[in-house]
């Protein structure tokens, strides 16, 4: 193979310089017939590439055209990286003939190591550290006619049509981006990496805020928004959208870090491009005012993180397609929404060991999170923050908790409008606060408002070096193992407790968990090398001032579909319940100073009334209960046993 090394003197020029050089370039020939100078200055302007050879760029090159033949290579030397823009626009080389303001941008290369066996090598239009723009690691040609003045970059325009190509990476001082114009079309390469990603925030000591920006991605793992390692980004009156990409003929569906590259069906949903992510250790992620979409998958992501802050004030945020989740807590994240609004076909969000909050921007919340996030809103922006209420709206789930489990707040006006179970808890452990004192509802179409049911996730099986997905469920068969000295009356830490405080509620509340599997504590940092164990898995449901009309039992659950692979995704989660008494799962019921209008046959193990309390049947009648087979009056006190609540018969 020949080596051509060709380069075109327009040297080392600004950023500034190089876009008013580039206009000057004439698109077509001159008239006349051109000497032999002039014939060389074309070939150097309208360069042609043929099979077999290898054009080493070896600076900033500006061409007017350039031809690529199948199999020709353009690359830069070694240790740096080559890009191209046409009009500036970031253009994946690929065989074709390219036409108009092209330049071919020779940066320094950018290693980033993810982990011990994925190195990626960022491309980006801009990149800014402490000191300012990173030239030599900034593909400027791709950037528009930007300006950074005391702090504050404005003009940025960036469209992208390759791969692999990153928008704006801040890895260091503190930025305010104004009026921000993003368009990226093309594959990303790892998105808990923040390769390819439109833009990232990286590093500690990183404070970045977006205004009036506007971000659209298409493509696998092509992230609209990453925050990263410690940094703080704030995103205010702003647009962000992502759609999904073709992913690779060969790709094996994964959950390998540095290799997934779509949502684990085994969640439940699908896609191949999540809106956004925050990852790393002590990150603080907040959007205010703004619309946040994704086609799939999920809009507002946590990964391989801890003590995180993700918030949301007076923003939508939206799943467009089939198949989603509006958030994502993981590990001990705090994913928390201020007068915000979440639609999603699959779930609201998803929870596992990370904390969620659902509550009003009110003044009140807007002066203490301006406190606690550092958000340093000014009077004018905090006067045009209106209160208002959270809502979630799901075509399945509210809130579905697995694995680590977690808390789920729910504060203020916060509306759930969910078709299935408002929470949905996979054997995992759990806490529920609702305080429905401000007007806070709970609406589930199909009459569900929490589901306790076994982990149904089947986990990923070794393939070709991936955890690759391809897993199947099948219900377990037979009685479940019962845990020998395991108190089903009493609450244990292990437990799911769920507190509903000055609210109206109306649906069921089943406990079919056969056990629980105690995990070892989360630490993404010191992988446990405890063993799980497994224990019982009681439902504690304590009804403060409230009403609720519904059983409240244990049950056994079998799946409407069984078993169930890849292709059937939405089966997951979706069970038939049959009350039944309790092995592991009890149920512990306390009343205080309210009233349960039981619906049906409920199997309780503990029952606890105070004076102020009732139990009815529905339609107004009586309720019967007996303990451990005895009649048994439904009076204050404290009942412990195998019980059932029911409507009296007349």
């Amino acid at each position: 193979m020949s080596v051509l090394q060709r380069s075109l003197n327009v040297g080392k020029l600004s950023a500034l310089a190089l876009l008013a050089a580039l206009a000057c370039f004439p698109t077509h020939a001159q008239p006349g017939p051109p000497d032999v100078a002039q014939q060389r200055a074309l070939a150097r302007l309208h360069p042609k590439v043929v099979a077999g050879d290898s054009w080493i760029v070896g600076e900033t090159t500006a061409l007017q055209s350039l031809r690529l033949e199948e199999g020709a290579a353009v690359v830069a030397a070694p240790g740096r990286s080559l890009t191209m823009t046409v009009d500036g626009v970031e253009t994946g080389m690929k065989p074709g003939h390219y036409r108009g303001n092209i330049v071919l941008t020779v940066t320094d290369q950018h290693p980033v190591p993810f982990d011990a066996t994925h190195t990626h090598h960022f491309r980006q239009a801009l990149m800014l550290d402490a000191s300012g723009v990173v030239v030599n690691k900034s593909v400027v040609a791709a950037a528009g006619p930007f300006e950074l003045k005391e702090g504050v970059l404005s003009g940025v325009k960036i469209q992208s049509r390759g791969d692999n190509f990153n928008g704006l990476l801040v890895t260091g001082g503190r930025y305010t981006v104004k009026g921000l114009q993003m368009d990226l079309d093309g594959n990303g390469g790892n998105d808990f990496a923040g390769h390819g990603a439109g833009v990232m925030s990286d590093g500690k000591q990183t404070r970045l805020v977006l205004e009036n920006a506007r971000i659209s991605t298409r493509g696998v793992v092509r992230t609209a928004v990453i925050c990263h390692n410690g940094s703080q980004l704030i995103v205010k009156n702003s647009d962000l959208s992502a759609r999904n990409g073709t992913l690779p003929a060969d790709y094996i569906s994964n959950v390998t870090p540095g290799e997934m590259k779509d949502a684990p069906w085994m969640l439940g949903i699908q896609g191949n491009n999540r809106a956004t992510n925050v990852l790393g250790d002590g990150t603080e992620c907040t959007y205010i005012g703004s619309r946040l979409k994704a086609e799939a998958w999920g809009v507002l992501s946590v990964d391989n993180s801890k003590r995180i802050k993700l918030t949301a004030i007076n923003s939508q945020i939206e799943v467009t397609g089939q198949s989603g989740y509006g958030s994502y807590a993981i590990g001990d994240s705090t994913n928390a929404f201020y007068g915000s609004t979440i639609k999603a076909p699959s779930m609201g969000m998803i929870v596992t060991g990370g904390h969620a909050v659902f509550a009003a921007s009110t003044p009140e919340n807007l002066a203490r999170l301006d406190k606690d996030l550092k958000l340093a809103l000014t009077p004018a922006e905090r006067a045009a923050l209106e209160p208002a209420q959270t809502r979630v709206e799901s075509a399945r789930y509210g809130v579905m908790l697995w694995g680590d489990g977690g808390t789920v707040t729910v504060r203020d006006g916060t509306v759930f409008d969910t078709g299935e179970a408002t929470f949905l808890n996979k054997g995992s452990i759990a806490r529920f606060d609702v305080d429905g004192s401000r007007g806070a509802q709970l609406n589930s179409r199909n009459g569900v408002l929490l589901q306790l049911m076994d982990n149904d996730d089947p986990g990923p099986q070794m393939t070709a070096g991936l955890l690759a997905n391809t897993g199947v469920w099948r219900d377990p068969t037979g009685p479940a193992r019962k845990i020998e000295g395991y108190d089903l009356g009493t609450e244990h830490d292990t437990d799911t407790v769920a507190r509903f405080t000055r609210i109206r509620l109306k649906g069921d509340i089943f406990n079919a968990m056969r056990l629980r599997t105690i995990l070892p504590p989360f630490d993404p940092d010191r992988p446990s090398t405890e063993p799980p164990r497994e224990t019982g898995a009681n439902l504690v449901v304590k009804l403060v001032e409230s009403e609720l009309h519904g059983v409240v039992t244990a049950a056994t659950a079998q799946h409407l579909k069984d078993p169930i692979g890849a292709a059937d995704h939405d089966s997951l989660g979706r069970v038939r319940n049959r009350p039944a008494p309790a092995i592991n799962n009890g149920v512990v019921l306390n009343l205080d100073r309210s009233r349960w209008v039981v619906t049906g046959p409920s199997h309780l193990t503990r029952l606890t009334l105070d004076a102020a309390s009732s139990v009815v049947g529905a339609d107004g009648r009586a309720a019967s209960m007996t303990v451990n087979g005895m009649a048994t009056p439904l009076q204050p006190g404290d009942h412990r046993g195998q019980i059932v609540v029911q409507p009296a018969v007349q």
